[in-house]
């Protein structure tokens, strides 16, 4: 056997299909004068990939025919890396002008194994390879060239792309198809060495993918590839552009599942080898809106030095469902609904936004639990990286916590991250809300806000309608302090002034936790004086009682609105003024004790009288893990406990003995009378 050794090999356009073509070139010359034949490449570079270790074997089978063998120790592309490549074609013909593989086979050990085919015509400057992978598919390789030239096509039928993720690397983090298949046409040409054109035209059906750790996943996806790219003689940049069809089916990229139908996807730009320049691409979310966008990616620092991306008339219901609401969870907008379409136009330079434009169109919010709700809102809101603009907002009605607002219109003055509002009032029921001094700043822990203002008189009988709570009766107005929010907590530094019930409520440490999340938590000190006790009682269907009294709840905590910690402290207020008690009163306080007081009143000469005189009202409350530890207007033994001391003719008494209630029990008592633990009416 003759055998013959080449080193190295680094020049030209080297190819794997080059080698097979130099290796039967040389075969067919030297075929008549040695029957066997080895040739051995020990080294060829390209840019594009690297081979080692290269044996070609041929013998002749005599009549222009024989065998031949390829063995590719190593081949490199890029990071793939694959060995021991071997591709056999037990008849092949050959002449001066024409060879042909029928019967060819290639093997890669423990990666692929399939059938090819290949024909060479030297007259026709042609070459034709068929690959077929396993049954009913199948691609080819079909390439024409000339002196000055060249161009080819692959064509594809109905290749598995799980058989084209095996040329895949196996990354943890890289989604890699599962099934579907790929049918189409890849074409290109150049001279020379130079690639100059190449276009895609390729259709997958029923693709599916997914990751080892399932944050990202997809199933029957059907999608339309079509691009291209080309560029002019002795220029370096590529023009390029390519289209996406995304026909139907569904994708879970954490945290966002879209299902698709008729989307599609516009890219066109230059490349230069530095940068990619995007011009004018679009994509389009059927049902959602279209985003016309623009920039430069630097492939040196993989960041975009520019970007302008624009919307116009986005349907605000299907930016939520789709792209917002994963990103929105555990805050205040995790549950709400959206109308109304939103523009905007943002730009950004260096990976830095350098303006903000956002623009509502009769856009409405509402909470799915009704903590809050906005309507018609419309808002031209400009924003600069550096200098300051105006924002213009206004809504026509809305509510917070069931608390009906009118209509209101903001002007905010925006200078980077600040937020300023001089003054603002908002209508509530049949008064006013007045913020004044609002300022807001963003910070790396997220917003931080403050603001100072008052409350004119509302009526407390339209406020106790619109929460549904007991009718009240009376006004409510008061003075607020400066209001902080730190991210997380909202508190008043100072005191929080308010009138209701014809006296006056100061509410000192207070902070709500939360305000607006799944549960919020409040804790304040209240101090109540000089309530008028026959609006309160009145209110709630109590019984008539006239008088005034003060209140202390020390270390108050709400969870969720619901009480769970105080300290409470009711008592007669000082003065002189009229202190009488109806029978329905009494039985009413009674009823913290037992019904004992209403069969003791009618069993007594008292029954015969509709009021009665006291001198004093007392009663008190700690709440502890749901058990409250009542007593009355002295310290007294554990036995006993007084919670009205009687005065003047007639007169009576209200002396409990049960010193520890169930929350829930104790607030069934106010409502009913039950027979636990009489009291004694004297």
């Amino acid at each position: 056997m003759s055998q013959c050794s080449i080193s190295s090999l680094r020049k030209g356009p080297i190819t794997v299909i080059s080698l097979i073509l130099i290796t039967c070139a040389l075969m067919l010359c030297a075929s008549a004068a040695f029957p066997r034949l080895a040739l051995i490449f020990d080294d060829i570079k390209h840019p594009a990939f690297e081979v080692k270790s290269v044996l070609s074997r041929f013998v002749s089978g005599g009549d222009k025919a024989g065998e031949i063998e390829i063995v590719i120790g190593e081949l490199k592309v890029q990071d793939y890396v694959w060995k021991n490549i071997r591709l056999s074609c037990g008849t092949f013909q050959y002449g001066r002008t024409a060879m042909q593989c029928e019967d060819g086979y290639v093997r890669i050990p423990e990666f692929i194994a399939f059938p090819v085919a290949f024909h060479v015509f030297f007259d026709a400057q042609t070459l034709t390879i068929k690959g077929f992978p396993a049954k009913n598919e199948s691609w080819e390789v079909a390439l024409q060239w000339n002196n000055i030239s060249w161009q080819g096509v692959v064509t594809i039928h109905d290749i598995s792309l799980d058989s084209i993720a095996k040329w895949l690397p196996d990354q943890e983090k890289v989604p890699m198809p599962g099934d579907g298949r790929v049918s189409g046409n890849v074409s290109f040409s150049g001279n020379g060495a130079d690639l100059r054109t190449a276009a895609m035209d390729l259709s997958i059906e029923k693709l599916a993918f997914s990751d080892r750790g399932g944050l990202h996943a997809g199933d029957n996806i059907s999608l339309l590839l079509k691009g291209g790219i080309n560029r002019a003689p002795h220029q370096s940049r590529w023009h390029w552009h390519s289209d996406v069809y995304w026909q139907q089916g569904e994708v879970f990229w954490q945290p966002i599942y879209m299902a698709g139908s008729d989307h599609y996807l516009n890219l066109q730009g230059i490349f230069d080898g530095e940068t990619i320049r995007l011009m004018e691409s679009a994509v389009k979310l059927n049902g959602l809106g279209v985003f016309d966008f623009s920039g430069i990616l630097d492939l040196s620092s993989k960041q975009l030095s520019t970007l302008e991306l624009k919307a116009d008339g986005v349907r605000l219901s299907a930016l939520y469902e789709q792209l917002l609401q994963p990103f929105l969870r555990n805050t205040a907008f995790a549950e709400i609904q959206l109308t109304g379409d939103v523009d905007w136009l943002v730009r950004v330079e260096d990976g830095v936004v350098q303006s903000l434009q956002i623009d509502f169109d009769e856009v409405s919010i509402v909470d799915a639990r009704n903590r809050f709700a906005f309507y018609r809102i419309n808002a031209h809101i400009p924003w600069l990286f550096e200098g300051a603009t105006v924002a213009d907002i206004s809504f026509l009605s809305g509510h917070v916590l069931s608390i009906p607002l009118g209509e209101v219109r903001v002007p905010l003055e925006l200078n980077q991250f600040d937020i300023f509002l001089p003054q603002v009032t908002l209508p509530v029921l049949d008064g006013h809300l007045k913020l004044e001094n609002f300022g807001a700043k963003y910070t790396e822990d997220g917003w931080r806000w403050k603001f100072n203002g008052g409350l004119t008189p509302i009526s407390m009988e339209a406020l106790t309608n619109v929460l549904q709570t007991q009718p009240m009766h009376g006004t409510l107005s008061g003075y607020i302090p400066e209001v902080n929010f730190d991210g997380n907590t909202v508190s008043v530094n100072g005191v929080l002034q308010l009138s209701v019930f014809d006296g006056s409520i100061v509410m000192h440490n207070l902070k709500l936790i939360e305000p607006m999340g799944l549960a919020p938590h409040l804790m304040a000190d209240i101090a109540m004086r000089n309530l008028d006790l026959e609006l309160l009682t009145g209110t709630f269907s109590f019984g008539k009682v006239e008088g005034r009294v003060d209140i202390d709840v020390q270390n108050l905590e709400l969870a969720n609105w619901v009480p769970v910690h105080f300290d409470a402290h009711l008592f007669s207020s000082s003065g002189s003024y009229s202190r009488r008690i109806s029978q329905a009163a009494i039985e009413n306080i009674s009823a913290l004790g037992g019904k004992g007081a209403v069969a003791a009143i009618q069993r007594s000469i008292l029954r015969f009288f509709e009021e009665f005189r006291y001198a004093e009202i007392g009663w008190r409350c700690k709440l502890r893990l749901n058990i409250c530890y009542m007593g009355g207007i002295d310290a007294e033994p554990e036995s006993r406990y007084t919670l009205i001391q009687g005065g003047g003719v007639p007169a009576i008494t209200v002396i409990g003995y049960n010193r520890e209630v169930g929350w829930q029990e104790l607030i069934s008592r106010l409502q009913r009378i039950t027979s636990e633990n009489e009291p004694i009416i004297q």
